[in-house]
């Protein structure tokens, strides 16, 4: 009786193991699929960060250029939409009517403003009144979230909250205003006068990546038409660190999967048994392939032109410890740490994920062998 109490509790404690592998797997994969959008998009820094006016100079032959570009775009390259941005940590934002102060870190933008928040598209291009802000600035600020349309004071300026963002890091966003010394300070000048001079803030660009352009191209394309350098976040290379991490735990029962239909082709005496269990195996192996065909994506930029150019691979792996290191120094804004964390949690659950089904098969391993001791005969 004592065996079998032993017995059941062992097989309910697997059993509970492998519900938790499914939950951090499944939580993995959905932190994964949140980083979903980086295909789409490039980020981006600018090697010397440049002020409002600058920003404001690049968005209008950006659109100048599209104007021309239009009637012709049957025949000419897509040019892509991007947004220049940069934070200012922990800013004064002051509600006048209700005599409420709260602090926040400040988005300064130029461009399209959907590009840094899903779904959004105001404040638009020519709107430089119109502001966001998150569910935590409203409330500190309103205390509700029901503020479009209320008014807000940004360095002395009154500006009309167009939309609120979902979250709660205690956010705003701003136009960059292209007419004015924004943040300026005055500088002497050698007759005592002094002048205004500019703040260089916006260090960060998000470009939407067209589908046919290679992240490489759209570098090259945006560095030749503005004349900046840019250095890019990558975060396909972060998703794909991730991804890998998600599958470990698919990969591991695919394998013990198929070793164990291995076993019984080679215990099978009959051909018809054999050819039932090699059947099987094809059918797995081809099912497995086309699941992970559909989920895995190789970027462009890791397919050589000839797969005998090892040089190429040299360079690659150089360039992508570079964007590693690249990934893990630079200054994070608010706005990163979405990315950042989705990153770790889907990596940190899918390696437990993977910790935890080499235990359940480690004693599931161990409770057959233990069984087969006990009973040889199967009695």
């Amino acid at each position: 009786m004592q065996n079998k109490m032993k017995k059941y509790g062992r097989g309910l404690l697997l059993a509970g193991m492998a519900a938790l592998v499914c939950l951090l797997f499944y939580l993995s994969a959905a932190y994964w699929g949140r980083l979903g959008w980086s295909r789409d998009y490039l980020l981006s820094c600018i090697s010397e960060p440049i002020s409002e006016n600058q920003a404001s100079a690049l968005m209008k032959e950006h659109l100048q250029r599209l104007e021309k570009e239009i009637p012709n775009s049957g025949t000419q390259e897509e040019i892509p939409d991007f947004c220049i941005w940069g934070q200012k940590d922990q800013v004064l934002l002051t509600n006048e009517n209700l005599s409420r102060v709260t602090q926040a870190d400040v988005i300064l933008f130029c461009g399209n403003v959907e590009l840094l928040f899903q779904n959004c598209r105001t404040p638009e291009r020519e709107d430089l009144q119109g502001c966001l802000v998150d569910e935590e600035t409203a409330w500190n600020l309103f205390g509700s979230i029901q503020v479009i349309g209320k008014e807000i004071t940004y360095e002395k300026r009154p500006y009309i909250i167009r939309n609120v963002i979902s979250g709660k890091n205690g956010i705003a966003a701003f136009p960059a205003a292209g007419g004015k010394a924004a943040g300026g300070t005055a500088a002497p000048t050698d007759q005592g006068q002094s002048i205004q001079t500019e703040e260089k803030v916006l260090n960060r660009v998000t470009i939407k990546k067209p589908q046919p352009q290679s992240v490489s191209e759209v570098k090259a394309g945006w560095e030749s038409r503005c004349g900046m350098e840019l250095k890019i976040l990558d975060l396909e290379l972060l998703r794909g660190l991730e991804g890998i991490c998600v599958f470990l735990v698919p990969i591991t029962v695919c394998v013990v999967f198929l070793h164990n239909l291995c076993i019984q082709y080679r215990k099978e005496e009959s051909w018809k048994g054999r050819a039932v269990t090699l059947c099987l195996i094809l059918l797995f192996v081809l099912s497995a392939f086309m699941l992970y065909g559909r989920w895995v994506q190789i970027p462009d930029d890791y397919i050589p032109p000839e797969w005998s150019d090892f040089e190429f691979w040299s360079q690659l792996i150089e360039q992508k410890q570079q964007s590693l290191r690249l990934l893990l120094r630079v200054s994070k804004t608010a706005l990163d740490d979405g990315w950042g964390r989705n990153g770790l949690a889907g990596a940190g659950f899918g390696i437990l994920a993977e910790v935890l089904v080499v235990i359940l098969l480690f004693s599931w391993k161990c409770f057959k062998i233990e069984s087969t001791v006990k009973n040889p005969t199967g009695g």
